[in-house]
């Protein structure tokens, strides 16, 4: 779903799409029949060799993303690299390292970063202190991938799906972490073997001296504020993100509240890290969630489920 996401994107920026690259023989086939493309592929080495590529995008299952950034690094290729970055923090900093040293661009798809009413919140409150982050969806949602709840695939609901609450948390708080504590349990009997919780609540020590608290579940979804929810408060004027980031509500600022779906439809659009990555290409400038910012994430991720296993705080790596 999300590389076909990517697909539609592109197409509508007016890249060229060159080719599709799957495990599986007939899913890359069925993409290039789709959205166009010289050649569809299960050999990754070709998209990497291929001199006319300029940018790969890579939405496989998470234990893929290591490989297959460091690949595109090593060959010289821009990345826009899906969410997490990577299943562990030894991972991420390799890939790290390999953008760093290749010299390319690269953006996690940590999508709300650019979303409208997320920065309207970082521009109007820019010291917060206080904050709270969540994800609550329904154990529906995840029946038809039961990869996400292996260790060496998925990687479990924190990282995989909450990763996006914890990377939004980290950039409004504009911080890095110090230390997590979690609590965490296993309510369902279809979450395989690796006793990743499908309930987490945890803490967020920043370094700035700011603290955050975070919700993890798949036990259902809250209709009134959404899959996504984040609030967020700096001593005097507070804000509220709901509708799947695409609201922001504030008390004691000039402005009563910012809805996404209400802008033009042109800035609905740039909301993207597609843009952002191609922009950054274009001006050599940074992009808005780059390698370290997705280090970072993975490490949080990594120490809050270290906390919930062992019932002891963490350092964040």
């Amino acid at each position: 779903m999300a590389g076909r996401g990517h697909a539609e994107k592109a197409q509508s920026l007016g890249l060229e799409v060159v080719g599709f690259g799957d495990q599986l023989e007939e899913a890359a086939e069925r993409a290039r029949t789709e959205f166009g493309g010289r050649y569809a592929t299960t050999d990754t080495g070709r998209i990497m060799r291929d001199d006319s590529i300029d940018v790969v995008l890579i939405a496989t299952h998470h234990d893929a993303h290591h490989p297959l950034a460091i690949a595109a690094a090593e060959a010289g290729k821009h990345i826009l690299l899906e969410k997490p970055m990577c299943l562990t923090y030894a991972q991420a900093v390799e890939v790290a390292e390999a953008v760093e040293k290749a010299g390319v661009k690269c953006v996690i798809n940590c999508k709300f970063r650019i979303a409208p009413a997320v920065r309207k919140v970082r521009q109007l409150l820019p010291r917060p202190r206080v904050s709270h982050g969540q994800l609550a969806m329904r154990e529906s949602e995840n029946i038809g991938n039961p990869w996400v709840w292996r260790a060496d695939d998925g990687g479990g609901l924190l990282i995989s799906t909450t990763v996006h609450t914890i990377d939004l948390l980290g950039y409004l708080m504009d911080s890095a972490a110090d230390r997590v504590y979690a609590e965490g349990r296993v309510f369902g009997d279809n979450k395989g073997t690796e006793g990743y919780p499908d309930a987490l609540v945890g803490t967020i020590l920043w370094k700035n001296g700011g603290l955050s608290t975070v919700i993890s579940t798949d036990q259902g979804m809250n209709p009134f504020v959404s899959k996504w929810f984040l609030e967020i408060w700096d001593g005097e004027r507070s804000a509220v993100l709901s509708a799947d980031m695409n609201r922001a509500d504030f008390s004691g600022c000039d402005v009563d509240h910012v809805d996404a779906r209400e802008l033009p439809q042109e800035t609905q659009d740039n909301a993207a890290m597609m843009v952002n990555l191609i922009e950054a290409i274009r001006t050599d400038g940074d992009t808005l969630c780059d390698a370290r910012d997705g280090v970072q994430a993975v490490a949080i991720c990594n120490a809050l489920d270290a906390a919930a296993r062992t019932g002891t705080p963490q350092t964040v790596q």
